[in-house]
């Protein structure tokens, strides 16, 4: 539930976001957002120029669907805040930008204009958010990369605004969306209250979600089924692994470079493999992690991986229900698994982490990650921001994370242009070092790699890798399923 402030238009950050805000280290901001192939000619006029009053007008059309978007975050006196407040100076085009890559206009000038993106923080002081349409591309096709903090949404809810933008079919069968069909509604701004009463308000707000905190809390160690699983869960996520994870190569401090690289995995193929197999597209996808994260440290050298180290990933999950759709903001708890490297024959791997899976959705492990963030609410955002990144920079539990977007088979249009890629992004932060970002699209899985260019300086080589770990997979299982 979304704890609304008065007036309307000043609202105190949920204490899941509120936590993100002040662990993120200042070189390391947490952001995320996709790369996204169209094709280029429709997204030209006659002159060759882009359309981005087009653009504008698309997006200007949704704004009112997500009042987030013109929302930025103000810090409140005596550490109370920040809390979200209308942007009184809000202005459509400090959010959508274009950029047109150098010659010759390869993926290599591509990666490095991404690689910029990624290393530059946005600007808290405006809604934090940008939409950057790239040309130059020597093939024709226009690139829209859309980049937002995860302080402001998870992955899902930009997912859903993403694709609400587009539209259902192509050029003269389309279905625009309900908020294409109409003119938006006017908007503006609520003004920001004066220093006293907001701080009165939003010191009112804290302690009320701060009782509402200790109150679960309270209930939960009255109620010994609930204490129960939810520490039987944390014991497990501390005893199982060896009680660590493994050092690895790839688990180091993040600082503030970056790279980002992409490729394509077969959805329909992956598809016939999970039903051959049982479980879920999820645990297909960690399955292959797991085999080319075993490839690439072999190829990496010049020691062996060791047999007995079990790497750790972190699986956010999404919480995103009914009541969540048109919202941006975060809703996902996580999960920790074990990666099988160990075995070697590809349906073994799936096999170990369909098991494993299904053996965390049945605990309590779920659970973790909100109480969590919810007991962060009850520290002064001083201590959190002063601890905060030293701990994640030295978290005992994960290696790397992977997180899995259900996406959509149906293709999206954005002004007559077919999307024909997506590829999606997620920072590190603290030690995690690699992220790999997975969303369906079409007839595809795009998978985007992010990593710390200094921790990972050969990331392509780990692409190469979740590709032949994607084939061996797909070869284990024949065409018939059987």
């Amino acid at each position: 539930m979304r704890t609304k402030m008065v007036p309307v238009g000043i609202e105190r950050v949920r204490t899941q976001d509120a936590t993100i805000w002040v662990v993120q280290g200042e070189d390391t901001p947490l952001q995320i957002g996709a790369v996204c192939f169209f094709e280029g000619a429709p997204l030209h006029d006659e002159d060759g120029a882009l359309r981005t009053d087009a653009l504008r007008e698309r997006v200007a059309a949704h704004l009112h669907l997500v009042p987030r978007l013109r929302q930025r975050l103000v810090p409140v006196p005596l550490d109370l805040g920040p809390v979200w407040a209308d942007d009184e100076d809000f202005d459509l085009d400090r959010h959508l930008r274009t950029a047109t890559l150098a010659a010759p206009g390869g993926e290599a000038e591509l990666r490095a204009l991404v690689r910029e993106l990624l290393e530059q923080p946005l600007d808290d002081a405006k809604p934090l958010w940008e939409f950057w349409l790239i040309d130059g591309l020597a093939d024709g096709r226009v690139v829209l990369v859309p980049k937002v903090s995860h302080v402001m949404a998870d992955g899902m809810a930009l997912l859903e605004f993403a694709l609400s933008l587009l539209d259902a079919g192509p050029p003269g069968e389309q279905t625009p969306s309900s908020a294409a069909a109409s003119a938006p509604p006017a908007w503006s701004p609520e003004r920001l209250p004066d220093t006293v009463p907001l701080v009165v308000r939003t010191a009112v707000e804290r302690t009320r979600s701060q009782l509402g905190t200790l109150a679960q809390l309270a209930a939960t160690a009255a109620d010994p089924r609930r204490w129960v699983g939810a520490a039987g869960a944390a014991v497990r996520l501390a005893s199982e692994g060896r009680g660590r994870a493994p050092s690895m190569p790839i688990t180091a401090a993040v600082g503030p470079r970056r790279d980002f690289v992409w490729c394509r995995l077969p959805w329909d193929d992956l598809t016939r493999v999970r039903k051959a197999a049982g479980g879920t597209l999820n645990d297909v996808v960690l399955a292959v992690t797991a085999g080319a994260l075993a490839r690439y440290l072999v190829e990496r050298g010049p020691a062996e991986p060791d047999d007995a180290a079990v790497p750790r990933v972190l699986v956010p999950v999404s919480t995103h229900g009914q009541n969540a759709a048109g919202e941006v903001e975060n809703r996902f708890s996580m999960m920790v698994a074990d990666l099988p490297l160990h075995l070697d024959r590809p349906l073994d791997r799936l096999r170990h982490v369909r098991d494993e899976m299904d053996r965390h959705k049945a605990s309590a492990q779920r659970s973790i990650g909100p109480v969590l963030f919810s007991v962060g609410d009850l520290f002064p955002a001083w201590l959190l921001h002063r601890v905060g990144p030293a701990i994640l920079r030295n978290q005992p539990f994960v290696n790397l994370a992977v997180t899995n977007l259900p996406g959509t088979r149906e293709p999206g249009y954005l002004l007559g242009a077919r999307m024909l890629e997506v590829y999606p992004f997620v920072c590190g932060i603290g030690n995690i070092a690699v992220i790999i970002g997975v969303v369906s699209y079409d007839d595809a899985l795009g998978v985007g790699i992010t990593v710390d260019a200094d921790v990972v300086p050969d990331v392509d080589a780990l692409a190469d890798a979740i590709e032949e770990a994607c084939a061996e997979l797909v070869g284990a299982v024949p065409d018939d399923g059987g």
